[in-house]
């Protein structure tokens, strides 16, 4: 959904932040995920901060096929904690914040049904496990 949202505002996620705020982010967030969300055969991958709208995550919960995955804070430090692109976890304690994040965040993902751990898993686990957890047919 980031690029989609970096492509129709045409500005980075940065500059939306620091230029019109988290609150305007949060408001293209839900715009393209309501475009997203009646398409078929096809993943949507969302940030972890889009379940801070509760129309958001009303809207992904109704999913049927809709998946938290799960990972530690570690983990999401190693993949993004430096990265210049996420405004949120600028300063000087990344990793403190990603843990902060995910605790106010934590009764959102848990209201999601079909939830998988993948700290330690490859992209093609991954895949498997969802394909398991929702009984889908294998690719």
């Amino acid at each position: 959904m980031d690029e989609e949202i970096v492509r129709q505002a045409g500005k980075s996620i940065p500059e939306i932040f620091a230029n019109e705020g988290e609150a305007y982010f949060r408001e293209l967030e839900r715009q393209c995920l309501l475009e997203l969300l009646p398409s078929e055969n096809q993943v949507v991958s969302c940030g972890g901060g889009i379940v801070t709208r509760p129309d958001n995550l009303r809207d992904l919960v109704a999913q049927p096929r809709s998946v938290c995955l799960r990972v530690s804070p570690e983990t999401v430090f190693r993949r993004v904690g430096n990265d210049p692109r996420r405004p949120l976890l600028q300063g000087a304690d990344p990793l403190g914040k990603i843990r902060e994040l995910m605790q106010q965040r934590a009764p959102y993902y848990q209201e999601f049904p079909h939830q998988i751990d993948v700290d330690k898993l490859k992209t093609k686990e991954v895949v498997r496990k969802i394909i398991d957890e929702l009984g889908l047919r294998p690719l």
